[in-house]
């Protein structure tokens, strides 16, 4: 494992938070997390909001699918009880206010939604900030500020259509020729595997990638990984690393 390997705070410190919330977005900060992982979707009406899951019945007080529902009613919604009382009447996330709110940090941001403009309206949020709009590009940053990620092959295609000067890693759950091939043509930065994925000979297979793995259960098994040639890991618990 290297020795300057990157902690991702996945959905901010989602082991004593709320996920994907300002809460645990907050508390990542104040144990001294680097990177931020969280997710956007899009919501009917064309914000960007984080949350994981395409319904909010997991993790609010309501129910239906994010993309229903325009940004007004969401905010109505409870995001913090399912996980404790202590986190009563937290709210979802809007993109634009995370970008606001936070400038000390670094983000993964997950292209969660499938929605054929959410891309779009990523980019535009970042753009609109003055701090932010320049800190994604290879080109003017030693490490850009955002990385970008995906499990779907066409929000990849965007992103990369977007700009060749982005950061962008592919999300598996398998390795093989057609991933490989696949990130190689459009010019991917990184592949990300589930980290039960992780062995010398598929590490070897990615050498031309940065790589960062997720999907850990508990600290215990990022000790595995030690020895491996690898970028990053997400974790729950990234104080706990």
């Amino acid at each position: 494992m290297k020795e300057n390997l990157y902690v991702v705070a996945h959905r901010g410190l989602s082991s004593e938070a709320p996920e994907n919330t300002y809460n645990s977005f907050d508390l990542a900060i104040s144990k001294g997390c680097k990177y931020i992982e969280f997710d956007v979707q899009l919501t009917n009406d064309q914000e960007v909001v984080i949350i994981h899951d395409e319904t909010i019945d997991r993790t609010s007080n309501g129910s239906g699918k994010v993309n229903d529902k325009n940004l007004d009613e969401l905010l109505t919604y409870d995001f913090g009880s399912w996980f404790s009382s202590e986190f009563k009447d937290s709210r979802i996330p809007k993109f634009s206010e995370v970008l606001e709110k936070y400038h000390n940090v670094n983000f993964v941001v997950e292209i969660k939604g499938k929605e054929i403009d959410l891309v779009e309206r990523v980019m535009e949020n970042i753009k609109s900030h003055n701090f932010w709009k320049n800190k994604i590009y290879k080109s003017k940053n030693i490490e850009p500020k955002i990385t970008f990620c995906s499990f779907l092959p066409e929000q990849l295609i965007k992103l990369r259509d977007y700009s060749d000067d982005i950061v962008v890693g592919f999300l598996v759950k398998i390795i093989n020729k057609d991933i490989i091939n696949f990130a190689s043509s459009i010019n991917l930065d990184g592949i990300f595997p589930y980290y039960k994925l992780l062995t010398k000979e598929n590490i070897s297979k990615l050498e031309n990638f940065s790589v960062s793995c997720w999907g850990f259960k508990k600290p215990e098994e990022v000790d595995r990984l030690i020895g491996l040639d690898i970028d990053g890991v997400t974790v729950d618990w990234p104080d706990k690393i």
